[in-house]
C-alpha cells in the first residue's frame, strides 16, 4: 500500500504539473487569438461595419424610390427585408498595447498564479470552488492584459492544503482511492484542454491570423491589403448610394412622406 501511494503521489504530483502548463498554453493562445481579433477590427472590421451601412442605405433608397414610382414594394424586396439578419453586436474594445517587458512579466505571474490557485491542487470541494473562483478572474485578468489585478491576486495571502495528505480519520486505501479519483480527473481535464486547443485552431479568426503571419514573413501587409480593397468596395457604393439620392431627391417634395421602417 505504502508504494502504491508513493507512485500514486508521484503520478499526480507530473499530472499536474503537464494540467498547470497546458492550460498556461492554452490561455497563452487564447490572447493571442484575441488580440490578432482585437487587430482587425480595428484595422479591417470597422471597415465591413461601414460597407454594410452603406449596403442598407442603398437598399432603402431603392426600396424609398419603387415605393414612390409604383406604391409598392417587389415580393423579392419583402421578403428580403422580413428576413434580413439583425445587425452585429458592437466589438469588445482591445485593451491597451503592453510593452515587452510588461507582457513578459504579465506571462510569468499569469503561470505563477496558475500553479497556485489551479482547481485541481484542492484539497477539498469547498476549496476547490474557491480556487475555481480565483482562476477565472485570473484567466479574464490575463485576457485583459492587467497586470494590475494580476499583481492584486499575486498579494492575496496562502490558505491552502495540499492534495495527498492523509486527513484524520482517513485510511490508507481511502487515500490511495482520492489521489487516484484526482489523477483521473487531471486526465480528463487535459482531454478538454486538448479538445479546446483543436476547436480553437478551427475558428475562421485562427487561420486567417497564420495567412496574415506567413504573408508578413513575405513582406506583405494582408491586413492592409484588405483594408484597401474595402475602401476601394466602400468608395464605389458611396457613389452609387449619393446617385440614389440624388434621383429620390429628384421624385418631387413629397419624398419626406416615404418611410421604411
Amino acid at each position: 500500500m505504502h508504494e502504491e501511494l508513493t507512485r500514486l503521489r508521484a503520478a499526480l504530483e507530473r499530472a499536474q504539473a503537464e494540467l498547470i502548463e497546458a492550460e498556461a498554453q492554452l490561455a497563452d493562445h487564447l490572447a493571442e487569438v484575441n488580440a490578432f481579433e482585437f487587430e482587425f477590427e480595428a484595422r479591417v472590421g470597422h471597415l465591413w461595419d461601414k460597407l454594410d451601412a452603406l449596403e442598407t442605405e442603398i437598399e432603402q433608397y431603392k426600396d424609398r424610390i419603387q415605393m414612390m414610382r409604383k406604391g409598392y414594394l417587389s415580393v423579392e424586396r419583402q421578403y428580403q427585408r422580413a428576413w434580413q439578419a439583425p445587425p452585429p453586436s458592437a466589438p469588445t474594445p482591445p485593451p491597451q498595447p503592453l510593452n515587452p517587458v510588461d507582457e513578459v512579466q504579465i506571462k510569468k505571474l499569469y503561470r505563477q498564479l496558475a500553479r497556485r490557485f489551479h482547481p485541481d491542487l484542492a484539497a477539498d470541494e469547498a476549496d476547490r470552488a474557491y480556487r475555481t473562483e480565483k482562476l477565472t478572474a485570473i484567466n479574464d485578468a490575463y485576457a485583459a492584459r492587467s497586470l494590475t489585478e494580476l499583481q492584486a491576486v499575486a498579494q492575496e495571502p496562502e490558505a491552502f492544503i495540499r492534495t495527498g495528505r492523509v486527513r484524520p480519520g482517513q485510511t490508507e486505501a481511502q487515500l490511495v482511492q482520492a489521489l487516484r479519483d484526482e489523477l483521473a480527473r487531471c486526465q480528463r481535464r487535459m482531454r478538454e484542454i486538448e479538445s479546446e486547443s483543436r476547436n480553437l485552431h478551427q475558428r475562421p479568426s485562427v487561420q486567417l491570423s497564420l495567412e496574415v503571419k506567413v504573408a508578413r514573413r513575405q513582406g506583405r501587409d494582408m491586413l492592409g491589403e484588405m483594408a484597401a480593397e474595402l475602401e476601394g468596395k466602400i468608395a464605389r457604393r458611396t457613389v452609387e448610394r449619393d446617385m440614389l439620392k440624388a434621383q429620390f431627391d429628384q421624385l418631387g417634395p413629397d419624398q419626406g412622406i416615404i418611410r421604411i421602417k
